[in-house]
């Protein structure tokens, strides 16, 4: 977040960059600033790779209603079957 005073939440932690993306841009569009944890997203392989979604602290209860609105029209599909294209070489 822009403010390194303001405290921060992990709203949840989700299987790939892209899921993440589809969450942040809600999280945006309506209002609330969004960032995910950059350290584990350059990572492919294993569980412990998730990308956290985090909010500030005082739009938490906001974030988590808007989540859940995002996971309920995007429950059908299935994300180990999306292709997302090669990665971007820097």
């Amino acid at each position: 977040m822009s403010d390194p005073n303001e405290r921060t939440a992990v709203l949840t932690s989700v299987p790939s960059e892209t899921e993440a993306a589809i969450v942040v841009a809600a999280l945006e569009e309506n209002g609330i600033r969004a960032e995910t944890d950059e350290y584990t997203s350059g990572l492919r392989a294993g569980a412990w790779n998730w990308v956290s979604i985090m909010v500030a602290e005082d739009d938490l209860a906001r974030a988590q209603e808007i989540f859940e609105q995002v996971q309920s029209e995007n429950d059908h599909i299935d994300w180990s079957q999306v292709d997302v294209g090669d990665p971007e070489e820097e």
